[in-house]
């Protein structure tokens, strides 16, 4: 999964949720991940995206073309609501905090840029604390794990696995491709062990679609933690 990207919403039903990422009414089917991808094989695309609910927060996770982390989607998940965004992508991390549409926060966990947004920076300093624990093994996994703190909730990947309601978008339902978000000159925030590599300022457009079907990519890190918190 050189790709993922997991969003969770505040007090909006499943069917909410995906309609913001322009999925129709009555779509939704409960399917395990491995009926998912025999249902609707990766070799097909689209974005999958798999619901649930934890308490007062609904969460969408995706692992192929990610779509979650488009402003205008963003934009509509967070219109009547609270929306935390964690996006990944060949070794970068983005997490976003928007309410009633306003951008809160926004920054690339392990990086000395501020945030952006009208704040409060909560998260950012969350995790920037996080990160100064030595035995946090990534940016990606200090992120989770505030997130879930956020929440009051960890998401297992038995959960992931497990029957979640699902759908496809198709190629023509999903969001334009907008560029992505400026980090001006970030460096590496601190010598904490076991941060990912080093980024140049993001100026140009993320295609999930193009970095996924690029050689030699690593595995996400949370891939392999099959058995405890979605990490």
């Amino acid at each position: 999964m050189p790709t993922f990207c997991l969003n969770v919403v505040r007090r909006l039903t499943a069917d909410e949720v995906v309609a913001a990422y322009g999925a129709g009414p009555g779509r939704l089917r409960q399917l395990s991940l491995a009926e998912a991808d025999s249902r609707y094989p990766m070799a097909q695309g689209g974005t999958l995206l798999r619901v649930g609910r934890l308490g007062d927060w609904t969460f969408c996770f995706e692992a192929r073309e990610a779509e979650g982390f488009k402003p205008g989607v963003l934009a509509r998940l967070s219109e009547r609501s609270a929306v935390v965004s964690l996006f990944y992508a060949d070794g970068m991390t983005v997490l976003e905090r928007l309410e009633e549409g306003r951008l809160v926060e926004r920054f690339e966990p392990g990086q000395r840029s501020p945030a952006q947004g009208s704040g409060p920076h909560t998260l950012h300093e969350d995790v920037r604390a996080e990160l100064r624990n030595s035995t946090t093994p990534s940016t990606t996994e200090a992120a989770l794990r505030v997130i879930a703190r956020h929440i009051g909730a960890e998401i297992p990947w038995a959960t992931l696995a497990g029957p979640l309601a699902t759908v496809v978008l198709d190629q023509a339902e999903r969001e334009p491709l907008a560029p992505a978000p400026h980090f001006a000159a970030p460096a590496a925030d601190g010598p904490a062990p076991g941060l990912g590599r080093s980024l140049g300022g993001l100026d140009l457009p993320i295609d999930p679609l193009q970095i996924s079907r690029r050689p030699g990519r690593s595995a996400l890190p949370l891939a392999g933690e099959r058995t405890g918190p979605c990490r």
